[in-house]
């Protein structure tokens, strides 16, 4: 069945839908807060947070949660008695890594693999930190 409003022809079963949709959207948009099931934020406020004495670093072998900070640190510190190639690299040689372990134990590091961490010695970092020797500066400096 067809009916005519203002010189538009509309058919009756098509209305209809159109009602029941936005009767439908209109529901669940103005009414939704009356109650029912709680949204996102509502319910992570049941969640307890974090106790009051809880420490991030604690029981971290390596956490910068507590070192010092009245000297400036050592960052090649923790790299000491890690083997690694010979710096600077041979000819045609491009893998910097090629005679480091890789080992859990030597995480937190620059660099990881799927097996751990590089296990990267103190020379090596000095040697990329200078840029296989195009930055000649200190640490500080950029």
């Amino acid at each position: 069945m067809e009916f005519t409003i203002l010189g538009q022809k509309f058919r009756l079963e098509i209305v209809i839908i159109c009602i029941l949709v936005g009767w439908f959207i209109c529901a669940n948009v103005f009414c939704s807060c009356a109650g029912g099931a709680k949204e996102g934020f509502e319910s992570a406020l049941d969640l307890t947070g974090a106790a009051l004495d809880y420490t991030m670093g604690t029981g971290v072998k390596g956490s910068w949660d507590k070192m010092r900070q009245d000297i400036p640190p050592n960052v090649n510190q923790q790299l000491e008695g890690n083997v690694g190639g010979p710096i600077p690299l041979p000819e045609n040689e491009l893998f910097i890594w090629r005679e480091n372990k890789s080992d859990p134990n030597c995480c937190p590091a620059t660099y990881s693999t799927s097996t751990g961490c590089i296990c990267s010695s103190p020379e090596q970092m000095n040697y990329l930190n200078e840029r296989g020797g195009n930055r000649t500066i200190g640490y500080g400096d950029f």
